[in-house]
């Protein structure tokens, strides 16, 4: 009985035990799933934003933090170096950022880039922001061409709308990440900037590091808020995978270049010249066709002053009609000069839609002065060819082969000889006799039958 009673004791107390190793258990239970991505070195996935942020750069950043996540990776890195961009591509960029389940590493570099205008929201909406000593970042206000000020473009009303919504912008990411919010709403309303060192100084980014690798070193061991909660950042030696784009997106970057539209503008209008010259060559006119369909894409991609096209257009205008009137040079001079002007106008940076970094993204005077004068001379010169070709006698038809020159191939006379003229056998006849192997010049056709005479030049 004595060993019944300690058996069934025995039995009251596995109950609760065992209900409280079910608990630990339970509660033990998501570790070895956590711990999974601890094992292994770690790996980050690196995104690079270059040139001007766009919807497709927008495109690229959100595909590369889907890839992250579902690839878990242990961190993002986006290696920085941009004037400015779209407002709209770049809030989608920090909302992605801002909800991301993976940490973030920002770091602008190498050497020499910089984080302007649009760029400095990119890098204010990382968990941990990183420059190279060599490198600059802020200047968010709108400016126009000549680096003044929107209003003196959109209207008082319109300019201190988009400051006011660019600095609370600023304040909001600034904020985020507890970072010097002042400055940030400083450099949306002012177009401050600052070097690398003066950003650290004044908690703009967290630290400088002249490489990628040392600024995921460096971030190792950091506790950042992810998905809101806290994580310890994973960095040190990081296997590096960089994410490529998609021909779309590397599209949309590429024609983000003014430099690009401009070129592409100038080609499109000298195909469609030169078909309006020749009709009937295809190739230029499809190329052109094709060129200023994508300088149009290029126009929704970039801020692109209106007024600037329509100069290009009107100068590449006057330029063809330098072929059909007789101006003695002044269309051809004007038209270069409406181009130049379209050329040093081609971007719009009043536009309150986009934010660039003043002085930045501006067409090359390489483009600006050579290729003008370049175009104007392929035009004139196509224009002196098609006007020799239209000076030239018609050597069609019957009247084609007067005044053309050959040989007799027999002798001939007023009864008919044979010549060989303009590559053809004749029949012909001349007043007088003409020996056999005489040049001669046709002065006369009758049906199939040439007149001929001795050749004055071959007499000379």
């Amino acid at each position: 009985m004595l060993g019944l009673r300690r058996l069934a004791r025995g039995f009251r107390w596995a109950g609760p035990i065992a209900l409280a190793l079910g608990t630990a258990l339970a509660v033990a239970g998501p570790a070895p799933e956590a711990t999974l991505g601890m094992v292994g070195p770690p790996r980050v996935l690196v995104l690079e934003v270059k040139g001007a942020i766009t919807g497709g750069t927008a495109e690229y950043v959100t595909a590369g933090f889907a890839r992250a996540k579902s690839e878990r990776f242990d961190a993002v890195a986006i290696v920085l170096d941009t004037p400015g961009g779209a407002l709209d591509a770049t809030r989608e960029i920090t909302r992605v950022l801002l909800g991301s389940e993976v940490p973030v590493v920002a770091w602008v570099g190498p050497a020499g880039a910089h984080a302007g205008s649009a760029g400095l929201f990119v890098t204010l909406a990382a968990h941990v922001a990183a420059m190279d000593p060599a490198t600059n970042i802020g200047a968010a206000h709108p400016v126009t061409l000549g680096g003044g000020d929107i209003e003196k473009e959109g209207g008082k009303e319109l300019a201190k709308k988009a400051e006011n919504d660019t600095a609370a912008y600023a304040r909001t990411l600034a904020h985020t990440y507890g970072r010097n919010a002042e400055w940030a709403e400083k450099a949306a309303r002012d177009s401050v900037s600052a070097t690398a060192d003066e950003a650290v100084r004044l908690r703009v980014v967290d630290f400088t590091a002249p490489s990628l690798q040392a600024a995921l070193d460096l971030a190792d061991g950091r506790q950042v808020q992810v998905a809101g909660a806290s994580r310890k950042l994973r960095t040190r030696g990081a296997a590096q995978t960089p994410s490529e784009a998609t021909v779309r997106q590397r599209l949309l970057s590429f024609l983000a270049d003014p430099n690009v539209a401009a070129v592409l503008m100038l080609i499109g209008t000298l195909g469609i010249a030169i078909e309006f010259y020749h009709p009937g060559l295809i190739v230029p006119g499809l190329t052109g066709a094709i060129s200023l369909l994508l300088a149009f894409l290029a126009m929704k991609v970039i801020p692109v002053n209106a007024g600037a096209v329509v100069l290009i257009l009107v100068g590449t205008g006057l330029l063809i009609a330098e072929a059909y009137v007789t101006t003695h040079g002044l269309a051809g001079v004007g038209g270069s000069a409406c181009i130049v002007l379209g050329l040093l106008f081609f971007v719009d940076r009043a536009s309150s839609e986009y934010r660039f970094d003043p002085g930045a993204l501006s067409v090359s005077p390489w483009i600006i002065w050579p290729v003008p004068i370049t175009l104007a001379g392929l035009l004139g010169f196509v224009a002196w060819r098609v006007a020799a070709v239209r000076g030239r006698p018609l050597l069609l038809g019957g009247q084609g082969i007067l005044g053309e020159r050959g040989r007799t191939l027999s002798e001939v006379g007023p009864e008919r000889g044979e010549v060989f003229v303009h590559g053809e056998y004749w029949q012909a006849r001349s007043a007088s006799p003409i020996p056999q192997g005489a040049a001669v010049r046709v002065t006369a056709l009758n049906g199939l039958v040439v007149t001929v005479e001795p050749d004055p030049r071959a007499e000379g």
